[in-house]
């Protein structure tokens, strides 16, 4: 339920007021880590599994009514502050700001206050970041052991215009000499920044975990066991191995009835002390059998029809992927029937009935309400925009209740305009963080437009689509990948008007700027532009010996030269990094070969339908003299990663690299397939994997290696 402008203001005074008080006593600043009473409430009160299964609504209220009580409570404690200012921050926008400006206007009435200027510092990061730095410096001057001031330092210069390497290393340094041990998500993401540390974070971790005995608290061990995978070569791997297996016998005496979250953490364990394979097998049993309706049973299940059921090599093999299609379905209702304790049930049939074109318009529809259903009830309201597009997309790719569909479209997109214009300013971004951000908003844009403009081709409804006349119309796009789907709903809009040739025309730009041109996936061709371009033009009456000429693409045009490969905008490190065989790869003797460096973690899809062809391209490449396929694995928990190569038969280079690309990146997505020319001179970069045959996706890999290699 939303909070009134009385409530939100009545709880910012009550919690200033304790401010204030606290600022002339001798309380403590908040520490290393939450007080045992407090987090006890939040364990209690706040536990995800419950949660899982509210309402929003309900779930929101509990949350702020928990929240709320334990700041009235211990006014000094940053984790209730800190989740409370988040939860807000995400879901009440507007209420949010009232109470920042509570913060900043407690720092300005209560300078002496290292808490009041932190927590002001915190709230005016990417919104007056030069006013932020300076109150969170000033809260560490006046209070040099103060923890949290560095943290927010040192995440303030890991990115944006103001990234500085050497304070981002300071702060974190300082705020680590103060807080060894943390298990702060934040904390961790920035360490890996700072490699050279890791070591002494890992051993003073596990001296605290040494000494912990709560269930809750000792899933930590995951970390810590991530940590000392990381900060040893391969070679001790065998070492740690043996630490996780004595930690594990520890952890099952300390709480020998535990829960599905607790068994699902043991398993992870054992995966990565080289259990065997029965050992293993064993675990996920119990877990099926004691706890079968559970997340975990649930992902242990889909596990192992994945592996039992591998999706088919050939993506133009109609017939093999058809019966994979109806394998899963029968699955997936197993599924939806089992695994109640959780929500996503509808989701999980609804996306699993995406690729199946037998699929009736009764089953279809029933799957579609069930969907939104369950997230008008269970999502919030800015994310519950998402799934009325999804929910449209699939009525308009099923030319199914068009108006229905156009409605929902209508909605999302009115959805995300007002959640946008509730949006801070980003101050602190980097010109390439802004360019990044247009471009995603652009990419969103251009989607949802051109289902609003599908949508009312297929009802006849020609009002919402007018209304974006002036949006289809502005500029064409500077980003190239976006420049064929501008002319693409450019023609859908001159359809709707009636303008054939002009849309013919549009259509044909399309054709001439796409870099990318559709793939056959799971048997099937999907490719709307063509597919509406042929149809008007035989409307036309033109012949389809014409079309053939008049769809391809003009004399020199570059068509599919790039795809989605994208230049790449950093350096790579000069790295020196050992594989999972403990051989040494350094960057500067590499010099004079093309490097294709793929990215890539156990626990990525996309990923594990992209390594067999990344193997297959291996075994034909790894005698040339030109060209030297390694590849980056991107896995915290990195004890997993040598169980997954033997078990997958991979024998490519893995090079343990989660630090350095984190150092590289502030964030990243995988797959992705970075292309080095001989020079070392990092030139450009793919992300995900389009799909393909094996053929294809040589053809592709070999052709930009051999590019950048200047054709060796």
């Amino acid at each position: 339920m939303r909070a009134s402008f009385i409530q939100v203001s009545l709880l910012i005074t009550s919690f200033l007021c304790s401010i204030s008080v606290c600022a002339q006593s001798s309380l403590p600043l908040p520490g290393c880590e939450a007080a045992p009473e407090a987090q006890k409430v939040i364990d209690e009160k706040l536990e995800w599994n419950m949660l899982d299964k509210m309402s929003f609504n309900d779930r929101l209220a509990l949350k702020r009514k928990v929240l709320e009580d334990l700041m009235a409570r211990y006014p000094r404690e940053f984790a209730p502050v800190n989740s409370y200012t988040n939860l807000m921050h995400q879901y009440l926008p507007q209420d949010y700001r009232k109470v920042r400006d509570g913060w900043v206007q407690a720092a300005k009435d209560h300078p002496e206050d290292p808490f009041a200027l932190f927590l002001a510092g915190k709230a005016l990061i990417g919104v007056d970041t030069p006013r932020a730095i300076e109150l969170l410096d000033s809260a560490k001057a006046k209070a040099p052991t103060f923890a949290l001031p560095h943290l927010y330092l040192a995440a303030t210069y890991a990115k944006g215009k103001r990234a500085d390497k050497a304070k981002t290393k300071e702060n974190i340094d300082a705020f680590f000499a103060l807080c060894p041990a943390s298990t702060d998500g934040y904390a961790q993401f920035l360490l890996a920044k700072d490699p050279s540390l890791e070591p002494k974070v890992a051993v003073a971790l596990r001296a605290h975990l040494a000494k912990e005995t709560n269930p809750l608290r000792l899933q930590s061990y995951t970390l810590l066991w991530g940590l000392e995978f990381r900060t040893h070569p391969p070679s001790e791997h065998d070492a740690v191995r043996a630490q996780v297996a004595a930690d594990l016998k520890r952890l099952e005496s300390l709480n020998p009835h535990g829960n599905a979250e607790w068994e699902t953490h043991l398993l992870t364990g054992y995966k990565q002390s080289g259990a065997s394979k029965e050992t293993v097998t064993a675990m996920e049993d119990r877990i099926l059998h004691d706890y079968p309706h559970s997340n975990d049973a649930s992902n242990i299940a889909y596990d192992r029809w994945d592996k039992g059921h591998p999706k088919p090599e050939d993506q133009t093999d109609t017939a093999a992927w058809t019966k994979w299609q109806q394998e899963y379905e029968e699955a997936a209702k197993g599924w939806v029937r089992q695994f109640t304790d959780g929500t996503g049930q509808e989701s999980t049939w609804f996306y699993a009935i995406q690729n199946d074109s037998a699929i009736t318009e009764k089953d279809g529809i029933a799957a579609t309400d069930a969907y939104l259903h369950a997230a008008r009830d269970h999502e919030s309201p800015s994310d519950y925009g998402e799934y009325e597009e999804s929910a449209a997309e699939f009525l308009v790719e099923k030319k199914w209740q068009p108006a229905r569909a156009l409605e929902l479209l209508q909605n999302s997109k009115a959805i995300s305009a007002k959640y946008r214009a509730q949006e801070d300013p980003k101050d602190n971004q980097s010109d390439e963080e802004a360019k990044d951000s247009a471009n995603y908003r652009l990419y969103d844009d251009q989607e949802t437009d051109g289902l609003i403009l599908r949508a009312a081709i297929q009802s006849g409804q020609t009002e919402p689509a007018l209304k974006l006349r002036a949006e289809l119309e502005a500029p064409v796009p500077t980003e190239k990948k976006r420049v064929s789907t501008y002319w693409l709903n450019r023609a859908r809009l001159e359809v709707i008007e009636k303008h054939p040739q002009d849309a013919l025309t549009y259509y044909q730009l399309a054709f001439q700027t796409r870099l990318d041109a559709p793939k056959i996936f799971r048997g099937k061709l999907d490719d709307p532009l063509a597919d509406e371009a042929r149809a008007l033009f035989k409307e036309q009456g033109g012949s389809e010996t014409a079309w053939v000429e008049w769809s391809k693409p003009p004399a020199g045009t570059e068509q599919a030269a790039e795809g989605r490969w994208e230049k790449a905008t950093k350096q790579i490190p000069d790295f020196e990094l050992a594989d999972m065989n403990g051989k040494t790869w350094k960057l500067k003797e590499l010099g004079g070969k093309t490097l294709l460096i793929n990215l890539w973690a156990t626990w990525c899809g996309p990923c594990q339908a992209e390594l067999p062809h990344l193997e297959k391209f291996y075994q034909k490449t790894k005698d040339r003299k030109d060209i030297q396929i390694l590849t980056f694995d991107l896995d915290e928990d990195l004890g997993v990663v040598a169980p997954y190569l033997k078990e997958k038969g991979y024998t490519f280079p893995v090079l343990p690299a989660y630090s350095t690309v984190v150092g590289l990146l502030d964030g990243f997505a995988i797959p992705q397939t970075w292309l080095v020319d001989p020079h070392g001179i990092w030139q450009s970069k793919q992300i995900g994997f389009g799909g393909g045959s094996e053929a294809d996706f040589e053809k592709e890999m070999l052709g930009h290696a051999t590019a950048a290699g200047g054709g060796q």
